[in-house]
C-alpha cells in the first residue's frame, strides 16, 4: 500500500512510462516540475522490468539502500580498519530512518546514496595524495546526478562538507589539487542535458526550480513544511534510535580528548563529524523541513558509532565502559517513558487530537503496542547493563552490539499491526478497488477541495479537483501556475459522453449539477460533506471511511 506522497512520485513514473516523455514529469496529467527527473526515470524502470506495480515501486529505493549500507561499510573499513566496516554496515541498517526510507517511493535514499558517493570519493582521493583522476570524476558526477535527483542540495551537501573538513584540518589550500576545470565540465554533463531539455519545453522551469523552489523554499516558510531550529533534535534521537544515545555517551565520554582530533590519525573522525554538522546546521536554518532531510547524516553516525565501538573490550582501560553503561541506562529510562504513554490516552483532549489524525483502529492497537516496546527496551537496558558491567574482551565487544542491533526489528514485529492498519487507512488502494469494482466505475471522479494523491496510481487515470488554488495537489508548480494549467488539462478526465475538465471550482461544480447529462462522482473529506450538500443539487452516498467519502452526483433532470 503507498501512501499519498509515494503514490504520487509512483504516478509521475507511470505516466512518464506509458507517455514516453521522459523529460517532463507529469502527474495527474499535468505537468508537475516540482522534483527533478532522476528518481522518477529508476521508478519508471523498475516499472518497465517489473510491472507497474507496489513491489516495482519501492524496487529503487531497496536497491539503493543496499547500496548506500555497503558504502558505510567501505567506507569505515578505509578509515577506521576492517571491523569497523562490518558494524557501520549493521547499524545503518538497523536504524529506523534507512529501515523506513529503504521502503519509502521517496527521493531521500537516492540522494544519500549519491551525497556518501562523492564523500567517499573526496575521502580515497585525499588518502591517495590526490592522484586519482576517476576518483574526482566519479565525485563530480555524483554530485550532478544528485542535483537532478533533489536540486541544488546535491551539490551543496558535500562541497560544504569538504570545505568545513578542510577548514577545521586547515587544508583549504589542499583543496587547489581539485581539477576544478574537470569537476565543472562533468557536473555539467550530467545536470545540463536534462535541465535545457526541460527548460526549452517549459520556459518557466528555470526560475521556479532555481528561485521559488530551492531559494524562497530555503530562506521563507513558502512550502508550509516549518520547524523550528530544534527539528532535528527528536529526528536524529529517534530516526537513529537506538545507536543516538550510544554515540552521544561515547561523545561526551571523550569530550576532554579533543584536541587529539587536530592529529593526522584523526582525520577520518573530523570527516565524519564534519559531514554530520554540515547537514544538521544546512537544515536546521532551512525553513524548510522534513525527517527525511536528515538521512544523509545516518551514514557518517553509523561510520562514528563504529569507531566508538573500535576500543570496547580492547584497551584496558575502557574493559568496561561507562558510556555503554550510560546508553543502556538511557534505554531503560526511555522504556518506562514509553510503557506508560498509553496513560495519556485516557486524558480527553489527547484521545480527541489523536484520532482526528489517526483512525480509531489504529489507536486501539498503539496502546498495547506501546506498552510492549517500553517493556522491550526495559528489557534490554537492563540486560545490556548487567552484560556490560560483568562482561571483558571479545564479549563485551559482541554481545551489546548485537544487542542494539535487534531493537528495531523487535520493535517492528511487534508495531506490524498498528502500521498495517494505518497504511491501510492512509493509503488509497482499498478506496481505488472499492471504486473499480462498482457499477460507476466508469464515471469521471473529482476531488473537493482535498487530494488522495495515491488514488491517482491505483485508478490508473486522472482525478479531477475542485480547488481555488490548486494547493490540494501538494504541487507549488501547479499552485502558482493554476489558470495556464486550468486551460491546457480542460477535457482531461474521459468518460462516456464528452470529456470533462480537470480542474473545477466549487461554482463550476453547481454548474455542472444543473446542467450535466451524466452523473460524476465526488471525493470529499467528511467534513466537508456539508459545504458539498450547499454546492450541488443533489447527491448519494457510495462509500465512505473514518476520513473520506465518496458521493455521486446525478445527472440533471430533463
Amino acid at each position: 500500500m503507498l501512501e499519498p506522497d509515494e503514490g504520487r512520485n509512483a504516478e509521475v513514473a507511470r505516466e512518464m512510462l506509458t507517455s514516453g516523455d521522459l523529460i517532463t514529469p507529469h502527474f495527474d496529467s499535468l505537468v508537475y516540475l516540482d522534483k527533478p527527473a532522476a528518481y522518477f526515470w529508476l521508478v519508471a524502470g523498475s516499472f518497465r522490468l517489473l510491472g507497474v506495480n507496489e513491489g516495482a515501486a519501492r524496487m529503487p529505493s531497496a536497491l539503493l539502500a543496499l547500496g548506500t549500507m555497503l558504502l558505510a561499510w567501505f567506507a569505515a573499513r578505509r578509515m577506521f580498519g576492517n571491523s569497523a566496516g562490518v558494524r557501520a554496515g549493521i547499524v545503518f541498517a538497523t536504524t529506523p530512518l534507512a529501515i523506513a526510507f529503504s521502503r519509502l517511493v521517496i527521493f531521500d535514499m537516492l540522494l544519500a546514496f549519491l551525497v556518501t558517493a562523492a564523500l567517499l570519493c573526496f575521502w580515497l582521493f585525499r588518502d591517495s595524495s590526490f592522484k586519482s583522476i576517476w576518483l574526482q570524476v566519479t565525485m563530480f558526477a555524483a554530485m550532478g546526478v544528485a542535483t537532478i535527483t533533489k536540486g541544488p542540495v546535491g551539490f551543496l551537501l558535500p562541497l560544504l562538507t569538504i570545505l568545513a573538513f578542510a577548514t577545521v584540518r586547515g587544508e583549504v589550500k589542499e583543496l587547489k589539487r581539485l581539477r576544478w576545470g574537470l569537476g565543472v565540465a562533468v557536473f555539467l554533463a550530467t545536470t545540463l542535458p536534462w535541465f535545457a531539455a526541460v527548460s526549452v519545453r517549459n520556459p518557466a522551469f528555470p526560475r521556479y526550480a532555481l528561485w521559488e523552489e530551492s531559494l524562497q523554499r530555503f530562506a521563507t516558510s513558502s512550502a508550509r513544511r516549518g520547524g523550528n531550529i530544534f527539528y532535528y533534535v527528536p529526528v536524529f534521537l529517534l530516526g537513529f534510535f537506538p545507536w543516538s544515545f550510544f554515540v552521544m555517551a561515547a561523545g561526551w565520554a571523550r569530550r576532554r580528548s579533543w584536541r587529539l582530533l587536530r592529529e593526522e590519525k584523526s582525520a577520518a573522525v573530523v570527516f565524519a563529524l564534519a559531514w554530520v554538522a554540515v547537514i544538521f546546521i544546512f537544515f536546521s536554518i532551512s525553513q524548510s523541513k522534513l525527517p527525511g532531510y536528515f538521512l544523509p547524516a545516518v551514514v557518517p553516525l553509523s561510520l562514528l558509532t563504529a569507531n566508538a565501538w573500535e576500543g570496547v573490550g580492547v584497551e584496558d582501560s575502557q574493559a568496561r565502559p561507562r558510556w555503554l553503561q550510560g546508553g543502556f541506562v538511557a534505554l531503560v529510562v526511555l522504556g518506562v517513558v514509553v510503557a506508560a504513554l498509553p496513560q495519556a490516552f485516557r486524558a480527553p483532549s489527547v484521545d480527541i487530537a489523536l484520532t482526528r489524525k489517526v483512525p480509531g483502529a489504529v489507536v486501539a492497537l498503539m496502546k498495547p503496542a506501546l506498552f510492549y516496546s517500553g517493556l522491550i527496551l526495559v528489557a534490554l537496558g537492563l540486560v545490556g547493563r548487567r552484560v556490560t558491567a560483568r562482561s571483558r574482551g571479545r564479549t563485551l565487544a559482541l554481545v551489546p552490539f548485537v544487542m542494539l542491533a535487534i531493537v528495531v526489528p523487535l520493535l517492528l514485529i511487534r508495531w506490524i499491526a498498528p502500521l498495517r492498519s494505518y497504511y491501510a487507512s492512509a493509503s488509497s488502494r482499498l478506496l481505488a478497488q472499492t471504486l473499480l469494482r462498482s457499477p460507476e466505475r466508469d464515471l469521471p471522479i473529482y476531488a473537493y477541495y482535498s487530494f488522495r494523491t495515491s488514488l491517482v496510481f491505483y485508478l490508473r487515470r486522472p482525478v479531477g479537483l475542485v480547488t481555488t488554488d490548486g494547493i490540494e495537489l501538494t504541487s507549488h508548480f501547479v499552485a502558482r501556475h493554476l489558470p495556464e494549467l486550468r486551460r491546457s488539462s480542460a477535457a482531461a478526465l474521459t468518460g462516456p459522453g464528452q470529456p470533462e475538465p480537470l480542474l473545477i471550482d466549487a461554482a463550476d461544480l453547481r454548474n455542472r449539477s444543473l446542467h450535466a447529462s451524466r452523473p460524476v462522482l465526488v471525493l470529499v473529506p467528511n467534513q466537508n460533506v456539508t459545504s458539498l450538500s450547499q454546492t450541488v443539487v443533489r447527491m448519494e452516498p457510495l462509500w465512505s471511511d473514518w476520513e473520506f467519502s465518496i458521493w455521486k452526483i446525478p445527472a440533471a433532470e430533463k
